[in-house]
């Protein structure tokens, strides 16, 4: 096959037919369902001016660029930085807070619209959504028929700028999945988070480096002469590299990205929500690839999102399917009033991919929006707002034209025009959000958390100029409102609108520090230099050859029944060792992480990867087993007195503990959890102690009564493709950092000496 020297990997003479195969299956969709539907009016002006909903476009807010490129690093470098999770996961409220009300400002189509959980109802959106990019495209193509020229970029110099300016937020391409499905995501909702994990996989490549989504942009750079450093390094943010260009947005996206996977315990329903609307194909995708083509430069970057995101079986069609199975099993384990919950907060992560970075300025936002043109929606709120909110409507019909001469202002508006009969139409009308909102920022009149210090309260006590217009109860009511505000009230829309009882950032990252419960973890340096890693050299500096990667030892001889508490333990933790090594997208582009990525994958029980990506196939397969299903079946067979199954990891540390768990694995087992939060200090070690592990498989797999035999089956094969991935692993550490070899070759041997004394 001929392939065009200027664009290795893209086929001159397939060009013109890619990009319209790549719409096709949606384009030809659209067409038919055009007159069982509404028509889509789209014009000119409607294209050039397309909403945040499709195209994802960046402009400024109130930090400076400078802190969201210093978070960006930060953020992809965690082990050297993990204080910043504290001000991360404020920064994430405030930035839900702050998606809800932009989309709340959007004229039509806005999600928030399906008020309640309705899978049909969701499914039906995003195909609207489609429709509407494929409309849009459709009269671009005419346009540039008629003659009109580029609209993204006129000359090749204009277009290597864009690409440039939106390299922060494509060098974190599939980063807001980076965090999910680990050993510590709840049992129940492994399937769920396994989905949502392919998707992660397929970003980048499936372990085929040329397939890898960043690796693709950074060649695109690099074949235009720009190279950039790599995204995860301190020379990237440089301002070297950024100060002539105006891409403020793109470096708020790209944290944004990042900061959303850091909880996913905690944000799994808005993680989902995220990476629905980010899949979505988008106008700017596809006309990026029509504008670079017509340039000379290789848009092969852009082509594959257009295919690769396709609603049928590509990662729309992924994105929609996982969320209706997490809200399907929340409403069937949890009930009706939790699946509408989980929605809202679906619809929170939603609306932050949707705005993003968007072209909403600070005149855009809730308090000083104009509501001509918005739809009227149902927002729930919280008891103490609501309350307040049944205060001012008893107030508004008796009281506004007492206001009338003031010139006191909330936000953007009057007292009188807060008061007016007109606002209080609706029971639980955006603009009632709007003045609680408004309300939450306006100092000196209220003081988040400081009711005392507010000066409505005082105005409303003995002596105020309005003692006597609420009751004692009003005022309690209100008194209690502002000091639930506390420090976070820019976080206020986001537990108003999830109906979540607040949480301060310091309580929930200071749980953090149990790798047991968490990923990412808050461990303190001095914690985790007290691990065991002192032994790991005493004892392995005389075995630092790649002999003792042979296969010729002895094998590990099975367990005794005695010490299956300990076989069961470092089982379920021996499957974290090499998960957070993949988190970084940036860091991933390269042959040592895409052989990781390939046995992560085999632990987790996807497929044997092919030169094809399995989209919607893989979730429509019968799963194989993965570790922690082989390792809930060693449980099972243990003949254990228990009343429930596991759920968690720390669940099983408990239950083994109770089973008489030795002090040295149960040793161990901490050890490797600490040492797995810092992968990249400890990339080589963590290497070895997964080539140990096979060890341990290979003796769980000779004793009889351990697993069924088809389990047993399963897991050769994962161990098969393990020792492969595990081999390249070394191969590659040997050639580019030998001093990460030689971490491999005493961790292995560490880890083989540690199993025969615990086991």
């Amino acid at each position: 096959m001929g392939f065009d020297t200027d664009f290795p990997g893209v086929q001159q003479s397939c060009y013109y037919v890619v990009l319209p195969l790549a719409v096709l299956v949606s384009a030809v969709y659209h067409y038919f369902r055009q007159s069982n539907r509404r028509d889509i009016p789209v014009s000119n002006s409607e294209v050039q001016a397309t909403t945040s909903r499709h195209v994802k476009s960046y402009s400024t807010t109130s930090k400076p660029t400078e802190w969201y490129r210093n978070l960006f690093f930060q953020l992809q470098n965690l082990e050297d930085h993990s204080a910043v999770l504290e001000p991360a996961r404020d920064e994430l409220l405030s930035m839900f807070s702050q998606g809800v009300s932009r989309a709340l400002d959007l004229p039509r189509g806005s999600i928030l619209l399906i008020e309640h959980y309705d899978p049909k109802k969701i499914t039906t959106f995003v195909e609207e959504e489609q429709d509407e990019v494929l409309a849009m495209w459709g009269n671009y193509l005419a346009r540039r028929e008629q003659g009109q020229g580029p609209e993204l970029f006129a000359t090749a110099e204009a277009a290597k700028v864009w690409l440039i300016q939106h390299a922060p937020v494509k060098f974190v391409d599939g980063a807001w999945l980076g965090h999910i499905h680990k050993i510590t995501s709840p049992f129940a909702l492994r399937s769920v988070t396994k989905d949502a994990w392919q998707i992660l996989s397929e970003e980048l490549g499936d372990g085929d480096l040329s397939k890898h989504h960043v690796y693709l942009y950074q060649q695109l750079l690099k074949d235009l002469g720009s190279p950039l450093p790599d995204g995860h390094s301190a020379d990237f943010i440089q301002p070297c590299h950024w100060d002539k260009m105006n891409n403020h947005g793109a470096w708020e996206a790209a944290v944004g990205q990042l900061l959303i996977s850091l909880f996913p315990n905690e944000f799994l329903p808005e993680i989902l929500g995220f990476n629905m609307h980010y899949e979505l194909i988008t106008l700017d995708t596809m006309r990026a690839a029509h504008e670079l083509k017509a340039l000379g430069i290789n848009p092969y970057y852009f082509l594959i999102h257009i295919a690769i995101d396709n609603a049928d079986s590509g990662h729309t069609a992924m994105a929609v399917h996982t969320v209706t199975r997490y809200l399907d099993m929340v409403r069937a384990t949890e009930g009706e009033a939790a699946v509408e919950q989980a929605w809202k907060r679906v619809q929170i992560g939603y609306t932050l991919s949707q705005t993003l970075g968007s072209s909403h300025g600070p005149e855009s936002s809730s308090t000083g929006a104009t509501l001509s043109g918005s739809v009227a929606l149902n927002i729930p709120l919280d008891p103490l707002s609501a309350g307040v909110i049944d205060i001012f409507r008893a107030k508004a019909s008796v009281s506004q034209k007492f206001h009338c001469q003031s010139r006191v202002r909330i936000g953007s508006r009057t007292l009188a025009e807060w008061l007016a009969p007109t606002l209080w139409t609706h029971q639980n009308s955006r603009q009632h959000l709007e003045l609680l909102t408004a309300l939450s920022q306006a100092k000196p009149w209220i003081y988040p958390g400081a009711s005392s210090k507010s000066l409505l309260v005082r105005e409303l006590s003995w002596e105020g100029r309005m003692f006597g217009a609420f009751t004692h109860d009003e005022v309690v009511a209100l008194t209690a409102w502002i000091d639930s505000l506390g420090s976070g009230v820019k976080s206020w829309l986001y537990w108003s609108f999830s109906g979540r009882k607040p949480l301060a950032s310091k309580k929930v990252v200071g749980e953090l520090q149990d790798p047991v419960r968490h990923h990412p973890i808050v461990m303190p340096r001095a914690a985790e230099e007290n691990t065991d890693t002192a032994s790991l050299t005493v004892k392995c500096q005389e075995s630092e050859s790649d002999s003792e990667l042979g296969n010729e030892e002895a094998p590990l001889p099975p367990p005794s029944n005695a010490r299956r508490p300990d076989l069961i333990a470092l089982w379920f933790v021996h499957i974290g060792l090499l998960e957070n090594t993949i988190t970084t997208p940036s860091r991933t582009a390269s042959p040592l992480y895409a052989s990781i990525l390939r046995l992560l994958r085999a632990q987790a029980g996807f497929a044997i990867e092919t030169h094809i990506v399995a989209g919607m196939d893989e979730m429509k397969r019968i799963s194989c087993p993965s570790l922690v299903d082989i390792g809930l079946e060693l449980i099972s067979r243990a003949g254990w007195d228990t009343s429930a199954k596991p759920s968690c990891l720390q669940d099983v540390l408990v239950l083994t503990s109770s089973q008489g768990q030795g002090e040295k694995s149960a040793r161990l087992a901490h050890n490797m959890l600490c040492w797995g939060t810092r992968p990249s200090a400890n990339l080589g070690l963590l290497l070895g102690l997964a080539l140990a592990f096979l060890k341990l498989k290979a003796a769980v797999m000779r004793e009889s009564e351990l697993l069924s035999h088809e389990s047993k089956l399963a897991l050769a094969a994962i161990v098969a493709r393990e020792r492969q991935s595990l081999e390249e692993c070394a191969q590659e550490l040997r050639s580019v950092d030998e001093a990460q070899f030689r971490q491999l070759i005493r961790g292995y041997c560490w880890g083989k000496n540690a199993l025969e004394e615990c086991l």
